[in-house]
């Protein structure tokens, strides 16, 4: 898996992670320990000390508590240091003390299809995305999506896009390849409204205006796709999105 991939997978599933994960009541000791512990790794998350919060998780493998929640973050770590192969056994592990943890299903789908084991990937994607009390299944649904884009399954992917998106409106990763998708289709109006939508959300995302500039090449629009081959120049100077521009202005004999 590369680097690039791994910390786009590793950054969209911490924060969700945060925001998601509520805080069990403690009712026996173990169950205290098991809050304390993962409240400090908590503390090592948020601070980004990896190498911290290892030296915590060997500790706790040895203790005898078992917290789906704290295997969670053992998998978050492992992605982070681009160790997917490590992330597996402990989503796995947090799933065998609950079955229906739909976050740890979405995350390890995600793996998966990273990985390319696409029919495992699918598996764990319908779990999450059909758990009725996943909070946000929307990104369930988009990994979805994502998996069958991956496997040229285009209406099956359009219909899973279009699902994050009824479930959240404002959701970036869906206009974001939903633009895509439409545009590997020639289905150029419609991914200009989709990545209009993305833009909006997300106005300095460098990859946003290079999707822009190529839908507006495609359209005909030479002058709205060399100014917006140059705003990714603006927002990213070095960097593949940068190189691509710079590759593109030049073929339209604006790149100096």
């Amino acid at each position: 898996m590369k680097k690039t991939s791994v910390r786009k997978l590793t950054a969209f599933f911490l924060l969700s992670f945060l925001l998601s994960c509520g805080h069990a009541p403690s009712s026996t000791e173990p169950q205290r320990l098991a809050e304390e512990t993962y409240e400090d790794l908590l503390m090592a998350f948020a601070a980004h000390d990896y190498q911290q919060l290892k030296e915590k998780l060997a500790r706790i493998k040895t203790s005898g508590i078992e917290d789906k929640r704290i295997f969670y973050i053992e998998a978050i770590v492992a992605l982070a240091e681009n160790h997917p192969a490590d992330a597996v056994p402990a989503l796995q592990a947090a799933l065998a003390i609950d079955p229906e943890y739909a976050e740890a299903h979405n995350t390890l789908g995600a793996v998966y299809t990273q990985q390319k084991h696409y029919a495992e990937a699918e598996k764990a994607l319908a779990k999450a995305a059909g758990n009725p009390l996943y909070r946000t299944p929307e990104k369930a649904f988009h990994q979805l999506g994502y998996l069958y884009q991956l496997q040229g399954k285009p209406e099956q992917a359009l219909a899973c896009y279009q699902k994050a998106l009824a479930i959240k409106a404002d959701y970036f990763p869906s206009h974001y390849e939903l633009s895509r998708l439409y545009f590997d289709l020639n289905r150029f109006e419609a991914a200009a409204l989709e990545i209009e939508q993305a833009r909006i959300l997300s106005p300095t995302h460098p990859g946003v205006w290079l999707r822009k500039a190529k839908i507006a090449r495609a359209l005909g629009e030479s002058a709205e796709a060399a100014a917006a081959f140059d705003e990714v120049l603006k927002l990213q100077p070095r960097g593949l999105f940068a190189d691509e521009a710079a590759a593109e202005l030049e073929a339209l004999g604006k790149y100096r």
